[in-house]
């Protein structure tokens, strides 16, 4: 498939997922649609993971050893997993007490503030002064979308 078209599905779907989810969220609540979300893609998963299993094995790197493949399975889909809930329940409750267009790109511009940061640290990934200009512009952008709300605190704060 062509490179761009797989990068406008990813956009689009990226970019209709927080509209759903706020459609959602209005709809059953933010705290029940955390975890049905989750539970739904988890069956939706279970045919293409057999499936994926059946034509290709294991990944490589277990040589077939089913034993630490499973316990890798479960020690880093335990940890992503955590980790994920708790970021999407509080996005979800940020869409329910906001609108999309509010919390959206505020949600994805400090994703990407978090992820250079973790990268740089986590995985030792190298920081230029292209990517340092790059985040001050989206540190820039989330002062913009938030200075009306900014404000507004400010005023019921006196």
């Amino acid at each position: 498939m062509n490179d761009l078209l797989l990068f406008a599905l990813n956009g689009g779907g990226w970019a209709l997922k927080p509209i759903l989810e706020k459609i959602s969220v209005d709809k059953i609540g933010h705290y029940y649609f955390s975890f049905f979300r989750y539970f739904i893609s988890g069956i939706i998963a279970i045919p293409f993971l057999i499936q994926h299993y059946y034509f290709n094995g294991f990944p490589k790197i277990y040589k077939n050893n089913s034993k630490l493949f499973v316990k890798d399975v479960v020690i880093w889909g335990t940890i992503v997993s955590i980790v994920a809930i708790a970021a999407i329940m509080a996005n979800y409750y940020l869409l329910e007490k906001y609108d999309s267009s509010f919390v959206t790109p505020i949600a994805e511009a400090t994703l990407l503030i978090f992820n250079a940061i973790f990268s740089v640290v986590l995985l030792g990934e190298k920081v230029t002064t292209d990517m340092i200009v790059g985040l001050v512009f989206i540190i820039l952008g989330i002062c913009f979308i938030y200075k009306k709300h900014f404000y507004i605190k400010m005023k019921n704060f006196k």
